[in-house]
C-alpha cells in the first residue's frame, strides 16, 4: 500500500471515529478530544523533548493536562471558567507567534525550558483543547465543530491542490521547505469556501466578513502548521510519532487545528450564528 493509500484509508477511519463520538454526544466525543490530548502530550514529552515517560516529570506532564481538562469539562463545567482558558489560550498563541518570527532555527531556548519545567509542554495541549471544549456550551455545537474541522481540513486539501499544481514559490524553505505561497493562498482561499458553505446549509447565514474570517482561520492553521515544523526541525524529528500510518503522529493531525481554534472559539462567543 502506497503513502497516499495509507493517508486516506487513515483519514477515512479517523473521520468515521469522529462521526461515532458525535452521533453518541457531549461526553463520548469530549471524551475523543481527552484521549486525544493526551496522546498529544505524550508525543511532545517523549518525541520532542527526547524524555522518559518511567520519571516523575512525565507524570507531572500528564497530570497537568489530565486533571484541569477532566475536572472542569466532566466535574465543573463552567462557562466563565472555559473562557478564561480560551483568553489564555489567545495569549499562548501571540507567544507562540513571537517564537516562530523571532527565534533563531538553531535557538534551544524551548526545549531547555520545556526541560526544566516539563508541565509547559502540557500548556501547548491543554489550553487549545480547552478551546475546543467550550464550543460544546452551545446548542449548535456539533455545526460549529464539523465547521471548525471543514475550514481547517480546507485549508490543508487547497494547500495540496494548489502547491502541487501552481506552486513555484517557496514560503519558508528554513521551516518547511514543501510549503508554497500559491498553497498558502489557495488553501486560504478554500478555507473560506468550505467554511462559508458549511455555515450557509448548517445556520443559513453567508456573507463577505464570515468569508474573510474563514480565509483568516485558513491562514492561521497555516501558522500553526508552521510553528509545529519548525519545533520538529529544533528537534531533529520528522513526525511527532507513527501512530497513525501515512500521517505520523496525533499531534502532526492537529497542530494546526489546536492554533486556530482560540480565534474561532472567541469570534463565536460574539458572533455565535445559531
Amino acid at each position: 500500500m502506497s503513502n497516499t493509500q495509507k493517508r486516506i484509508v487513515s483519514a477515512l477511519v479517523l473521520a468515521i471515529i469522529v462521526g461515532v463520538c458525535l452521533s453518541f454526544g457531549t461526553q463520548a466525543t469530549l471524551g475523543f478530544v481527552f484521549v486525544t490530548g493526551v496522546l498529544s502530550v505524550d508525543e511532545l514529552f517523549c518525541n520532542f523533548f527526547k524524555a522518559k515517560r518511567k520519571n516523575l516529570k512525565y507524570l507531572i506532564a500528564q497530570t497537568a493536562f489530565i486533571a484541569p481538562f477532566v475536572y472542569f469539562n466532566f466535574l465543573d463545567v463552567s462557562a466563565h471558567l472555559l473562557q478564561v482558558f480560551v483568553n489564555a489560550s489567545l495569549i499562548l498563541n501571540f507567544i507562540l507567534l513571537i517564537y516562530l518570527f523571532y527565534i533563531d532555527m538553531e535557538s534551544k531556548v524551548l526545549i531547555r525550558v520545556v526541560e526544566k519545567f516539563p508541565f509547559l509542554s502540557s500548556l501547548l495541549i491543554l489550553l487549545p483543547m480547552m478551546s475546543i471544549a467550550s464550543l460544546f456550551l452551545y446548542t449548535k455545537w456539533i455545526s460549529l465543530i464539523l465547521i471548525l474541522l471543514l475550514v481547517n481540513f480546507g485549508m490543508d486539501t487547497g494547500a495540496w491542490f494548489f502547491g502541487k499544481n501552481f506552486g513555484k514559490h517557496k514560503l519558508w524553505p528554513s521551516v518547511s521547505p514543501n510549503k508554497t505561497i500559491e498553497g498558502l493562498i489557495g488553501g486560504a482561499l478554500t478555507s473560506g469556501f468550505v467554511g462559508g458553505i458549511a455555515l450557509h446549509f448548517l445556520f443559513g447565514k453567508m456573507n463577505l466578513k464570515i468569508f474573510l474570517f474563514f480565509v483568516f482561520l485558513g491562514l492561521m492553521s497555516q501558522v500553526g502548521d508552521l510553528i509545529q515544523s519548525k519545533l520538529k526541525r529544533q528537534c531533529g524529528i520528522k513526525d511527532s510519532s507513527a501512530l497513525i500510518p501515512g500521517h505520523g503522529g496525533v499531534y502532526d493531525r492537529i497542530d494546526s487545528l489546536l492554533f486556530l481554534t482560540p480565534f474561532f472559539a472567541t469570534a463565536i462567543k460574539y458572533f455565535y450564528f445559531g
